[in-house]
Formats: structure tokens, C-alpha cells, sequence
């Protein structure tokens, strides 16, 4: 047999939260792309049934019989490579693996599983600065450290620095949710929980399972005995493994839950903060996945291959699964691989991208153009904007660019130019920017695409095809949110530090976008001693194999729910003068304005409504409507959320594919309250 490099894909992959037993698996189609085969044509994105390869499903399949919402979970499958295409990106996929078929000469006899995920969002830094005017990045530059969550909690002697009281041994164990790794193997297997009463294990190629009894477990009824507050339920797992007839792995993740210990005096401590709640823990989490391939017979004419490792994070549902963001986070970690670690170097190198090569439309330019057009559907444009936002997505490979409604590029905002990130329409996006930007634009990657397009320097077929496994890389990363990191939804600004992901990755064999893997001691295991410390600092760590399970959510609101409440319309930050005028900050992932599918007549939608209504959410000030005011009212409401889905994956609907209608939410309808066509104005402020 041939020398094979076996390889995890997608390299990061999403599970999420719903309130559910039941699950659905996450989508293996790139958002906003029509899937081959359909009639009438269901877009991309759309999350697909349990056993099944490419069957989508439809809004029956959103929730369980009891109306709760249903958790997504993440599929893993590996894949062989030569060793010539394992240095290669795009890489030509020789098979996947399957247990039972055969690779090479000898059989797949087996897979085992390994992943471990953590929850340390209590014990890191803040979010949100105090007087910040820049990106999240700039407070850990010049050897600086933002301040810490929950400062009061076992903080040290006085003036005891941020890290040492990060890694404090006793407030890392008790502000860590971390039930160990946990190893599943086989075709069909049982689920493995994360939880205290599942005993922790590691299985490597070298040496073979390893039970750890003693891994020292933390999760808050064992930090806080004397009791919690759990309005959602308590958050006692971090969800399971199991593995589907061909031995792939799926990861379920929690069930959307928060808790609160108590302070001080006594009393429970209660959500103040869009972002950075102290005193409160929630169930996301995210770690990183290793598998082990066996061939043939047992012991010693066994072979064992390791797959290497990729990463799994359980983040909030996705409630608008087939809208694409018009910067994703594929183009947030594309942009970053490209720019500075050798990816294509066709495309970008020493320092400079190369305008000889050309683009890819329906590979590189299409979904900027395709997400532009979709931003109706759950957003409030005024008719004008819906007709010329259809126009973007009516742009083809063919399309003359001085003829379009951008004008070439014209009306798109130049990344290159940071002022512009300072001026509003006409330029596009037309969305809030990150962090310290008051409009979102482009990644650099990104707009040399659409320079390239603009020259005419983009062909209609992809320069080189991507092979099964880049596929479901970029789409895993391309059905998630970009642009905005403050914090954002899924992950957040650490995607774009380098020093994340696995540096020498074409001599390694293992492909790009691989977060590493920190090393951790298993050995001697003491039950009161944490494993895990605070673990990866921006700009602070070095060397490489910097991150602990737990380390990419870390960054992101406590609890995920508040953040969800409070990202719906805004004005600029920072604030452009004389302009009141609100904006969205990731209505893609969080929907703000919705059609609703019971409201549709003659085939036209109905009135937009918020996607977030009901007792508690109506403000006088139009800067807070759509969310809840009381934001702890989210936390029993939040799996009530409408789903907006493409007509024709509606059943009963109207089978226009290029309509999406909010449904099955739990949501009372406002008669009277109808959404007024952007621009909305106000001058107040809001976090987000």
C-alpha cells in the first residue's frame, strides 16, 4: 500500500445549541449556492437529516415533536491524500474513509475518536474596553492585557497581574467547565457524554486507549455547591459523541443553558451587560478533535494511522441558516491563511498579491454578491435598496462590471483605504463594521477578488477545483459570521492571529486552517489539580501549539444569550457626527426584520415583523426594539426564535426559491406593530 496522509475534514467545525434530545447535522453546502438537483432549487446552507449525505431538510424538521428547537450538531469524516497533494491546497481527495471499505490494501476495521472541549469564558478578559475606539486586538498590543471577567474572584494580593490571576489553580477549577476528553469509536456507537458521570479517556496511535479516573472534572454545581441560579435548566453537560453507520463522528453540543452563583451578599448575580456578565456561566464550548484509523485484523498485524486533529466549537442556533454573510467567516480565516501563511502564493506573495492570476467567479467573487442580495430577507430595505440589492445577486461571470449597479467598484468599500470605513451609503456594505470601524468592509482577500473581477481577470469555471474535504472546510466557515468581531456569534477576532493555527502546515501534512493543539499533561493525574490554565493570550503566547480546549469561545459573551438580545439595529460606533440614522449588526446570524411564511398571500410576503417580539421586547426608542428590554427575559425565550428558510424547504409554502419567510417560531404576533423601511433614526446607543 502507497504511503496515505489521512486528514479531518472540516478542519473547524460548528455544533449548536437548542433545547432538544433531537438533532439535526450541520450543513455540508455552502450557504446561498444552489443545491445541484433540487426542483425547485433549495439553496445552499440549509442543515440536512440525520443519515442522510445531501437531503436538506425542511421546516418539520426544525423542531421535535414537542416543540422544542432542535440542536445542530457537527460531522467529521476523513479523508486520504497522496503525499504530493497533502503539500497542496486546493488538495485532490483520493477517498474518504469508511469503515468496512477498504484503503489500499488492507481494510478499515475501525476509527477511534477523540475530543475534548472546555467552557472559560469565566475566567478570562473582558470584551468590552472602556473607552476602546479601535479592534479587540489593539488591548492586548504594547505588552497590555485588558481587564478580567469576574476581578473579584479570587484576584490575588493586590496588584497581582491579569495572568497570574487568570491561572490561579482554585479559579481556574472553579471557573472552568471541563469534564476532560472523551473517546468514541466505531460504526453506529452509542452516545459518549461530556458530564460528570462519564468517565474521561484519550486514545492515540502510539498508545492506544487511556482511561484518566482521576482527571480532575469542574462544572458549577461542583464550584458552587451552595446552589445556582438556572433559569434555562442547569448546565450540567457539555453535550456528547456518537458516530454515524460509517464510523464518522458527530458532536452535539449543549442545550443553551446559563446559571449564576452568588455574590457576596448572598444574592444571585443578574445580567447588566450586553457581553461581560460576572457570576454567570453558559453551556457553548469548543476543543479540538483527534481521530485514529485501524486496518485489518487485531494486534500485532494491525495498522494504526493517525488522522491528525481538527476543532469543534458549539455556538448559538443559526436561525437563518441559507444567509450568507457578505464577509463570513471563511473569508476572515481564508484572508489570514493567504495573507500570512502561505496558502496560495499564486494569489499573495512577499508581501504582495499577484494581479497576473486569475480569479474564480463562482469560487471567489459569487457569495459576496449572492449574501449582498439576500440581506432583505431579514432586514428592513426600503423598495429602491430590495431592487438593487437584487441586482448585485443577478451579477454573473459574464456580467460587464462598469455596467453593473456597483459600478466596478465603486460603490464597494475599500479595506485598503481605512477612512472609508468611516463613510456610509452609498458605499457596501451597508452593515455596522467591526470593532472600532463604523461600517463593515471587505477583507483585503476578498476585495482583490473583486479587483480581479473588476479587470476582467475572473474566469467562469474554478481555477482548480476544490476537492470533497476543502469543500466542507469552506463550508463549514462560509454558513458562519465575519466582518463584525464585537465579539460576533460563532468565533471571533482570534481567527485572524496567525500564531492560532498550525504554522508549518504543507511539511506537516496536515492542511491549512487547523487550529493547534496545546499538549496537555495526562500523566499523574491529581483530582484537585486543574489541567487546563487560562490558556491562549493574543499577543501574549508564544511558540506554537498555543490552544486549550476552550480558548476559542472564550472570547466570545456570557452568556451568548445577552448578545443575541442586544445585536439588532444600531447607530454607528464610533459615532460619525450629525448621523442618527440605525444600522444592522449581523442580521444574517441574528435576523432583525422578517416576512412571515403565515402571512404570505397571492404568493407576496406580508408586513415585516421583528424576529425577536413579544411582551417585553416594545421600546419607544427605536434603537431597542426587537429585542427584550429586561435582557434576562432572552434566556426563556431565546428557543422561541422563528427560522427564516427558503420557500421551497417550506412545506405547504408557496415554492418560490427566491423567497425566505420566517417560520415555525413561538413567538406572539403584533398585529399593529409593522416595520417601518430603513432608515430608522434615533440618537441613542447601543452595545452589540
Amino acid at each position: 500500500m502507497s504511503k496515505s496522509i489521512l486528514r479531518i475534514h472540516p478542519a473547524i467545525a460548528f455544533a449548536r445549541v437548542g433545547n432538544s434530545d433531537d438533532y439535526y447535522l450541520a450543513p455540508e453546502t455552502m450557504a446561498g449556492v444552489p443545491v445541484a438537483g433540487s426542483k425547485p432549487p433549495v439553496m445552499g446552507g440549509l442543515p440536512i437529516r440525520r443519515g442522510t449525505e445531501h437531503d436538506t431538510i425542511t421546516d418539520e424538521d426544525l423542531r421535535d415533536a414537542s416543540g422544542a428547537l432542535k440542536r445542530q450538531a457537527a460531522r467529521f469524516k476523513i479523508f486520504a491524500y497522496s503525499e504530493a497533494e497533502a503539500k497542496a491546497y486546493p488538495a485532490a481527495t483520493e477517498q474518504e474513509i469508511r469503515i468496512g471499505e477498504p484503503l489500499g490494501d488492507k481494510t478499515v476495521t475501525d476509527i477511534i475518536w477523540t475530543v475534548h472541549v472546555a467552557n472559560k469564558k469565566a475566567n478570562t478578559f473582558v470584551l468590552e474596553v472602556s473607552n476602546a475606539n479601535g479592534p479587540v486586538i489593539d488591548n492586548y498590543g504594547n505588552g497590555n492585557l485588558p481587564p478580567i471577567r469576574n476581578a473579584s474572584f479570587y484576584p490575588g494580593d493586590e496588584g497581582t497581574e491579569e495572568l497570574a490571576v487568570l491561572n490561579n489553580p482554585e479559579r481556574v477549577s472553579r471557573l472552568t467547565i471541563d469534564f476532560g476528553p472523551r473517546t468514541v469509536r466505531g460504526a453506529g456507537a452509542a452516545p459518549v457524554r461530556f458530564d460528570a458521570a462519564t468517565e474521561a479517556s484519550v486514545y492515540s496511535a502510539e498508545g492506544g486507549l487511556k482511561a484518566l479516573p482521576d482527571y480532575p472534572k469542574s462544572w458549577p454545581a461542583k464550584s458552587f455547591p451552595d446552589g445556582l441560579y438556572s433559569p434555562t435548566g442547569e448546565v450540567d453537560t457539555l453535550g456528547h459523541l456518537e458516530t454515524d453507520e460509517a464510523g464518522r463522528l458527530v458532536v452535539l453540543g449543549g442545550y443553551g443553558r446559563a446559571s449564576a452563583w452568588k455574590q457576596a451578599d448572598g444574592s444571585f448575580y443578574q445580567l447588566v451587560s450586553s457581553v461581560d456578565n460576572d457570576g454567570w456561566f453558559d453551556d457553548t464550548s469548543d476543543g479540538p478533535v483527534s481521530a485514529v484509523v485501524v486496518l485489518n485484523g487485531g494486534l500485532p498485524d494491525e495498522t494504526r494511522i493517525s488522522a491528525g486533529t481538527a476543532w469543534v466549537a458549539t455556538a448559538d442556533p443559526s436561525y437563518a441558516p441559507q444567509i450568507l454573510n457578505v464577509v463570513s467567516l471563511w473569508d476572515e480565516v481564508y484572508d489570514t491563511f493567504v495573507r500570512k501563511l502561505d496558502l496560495q502564493p499564486e494569489i499573495y506573495s512577499d508581501g504582495e498579491y499577484r494581479y497576473d492570476r486569475y480569479a474564480s467567479f463562482e469560487d471567489d467573487v459569487a457569495h459576496i454578491f449572492r449574501g449582498t442580495a439576500l440581506q432583505e430577507w431579514i432586514s428592513n430595505l426600503p423598495q429602491p435598496a430590495k431592487h438593487a440589492h437584487r441586482a448585485v445577486g443577478r451579477i454573473g461571470a459574464e456580467t460587464v462590471p462598469a455596467d453593473t449597479i456597483l459600478s466596478g467598484l465603486a460603490y464597494i468599500r475599500n479595506p485598503n483605504l481605512p477612512q472609508q470605513a468611516m463613510l456610509g451609503v452609498p458605499l457596501m456594505p451597508g452593515a455596522l463594521g467591526d470593532s472600532g470601524q463604523a461600517f463593515l468592509s471587505p477583507t483585503l482577500t476578498q476585495y482583490y477578488f473583486l479587483t480581479q473581477w473588476n479587470d476582467r481577470k475572473c474566469s467562469a469555471e474554478p481555477v482548480k477545483p476544490l476537492s470533497p474535504g476543502d469543500l466542507l472546510d469552506k463550508a463549514s466557515l462560509i454558513n458562519c459570521l465575519g466582518g463584525r468581531f464585537s465579539p460576533g456569534i460563532d468565533l471571533t477576532f482570534t481567527v485572524r492571529q496567525e500564531e492560532i493555527y498550525v504554522q508549518d502546515w504543507r511539511k506537516k501534512e496536515v492542511g491549512p486552517f487547523r487550529i493547534a493543539p496545546k499538549p496537555l499533561k495526562l500523566d499523574g493525574l491529581d483530582p484537585d489539580v486543574p489541567v487546563l490554565s487560562e490558556g491562549y493570550v493574543p499577543l501574549h503566547s508564544t511558540g506554537e501549539d498555543l490552544v486549550e480546549p476552550g480558548d476559542m469561545t472564550k472570547f466570545m459573551s456570557v452568556p451568548w444569550h445577552t448578545d443575541y438580545n442586544s445585536c439588532a439595529t444600531h447607530p454607528t460606533s464610533p459615532t460619525i457626527p450629525h448621523n442618527t440614522t440605525l444600522y444592522w449588526s449581523w442580521p444574517a446570524q441574528r435576523p432583525v426584520h422578517v416576512h412571515l411564511a403565515s402571512e404570505v398571500k397571492d404568493g407576496k410576503p406580508g408586513p415585516q415583523r421583528y424576529s425577536v417580539r413579544g411582551p417585553g421586547t416594545g421600546s419607544e426608542n427605536p434603537a431597542n426594539q426587537g429585542r427584550y428590554q429586561d435582557i434576562e427575559n432572552i434566556l426563556p425565550n431565546w428557543h422561541k426564535i422563528g427560522f427564516v428558510i427558503q420557500d421551497s424547504a417550506i412545506i405547504g409554502g408557496q415554492r418560490n426559491p427566491d423567497q425566505f419567510f420566517e417560520v415555525r417560531s413561538e413567538l406572539p404576533v403584533d398585529e399593529g406593530l409593522v416595520i417601518p423601511p430603513w432608515p430608522m433614526n434615533d440618537k441613542s446607543t447601543s452595545a452589540g
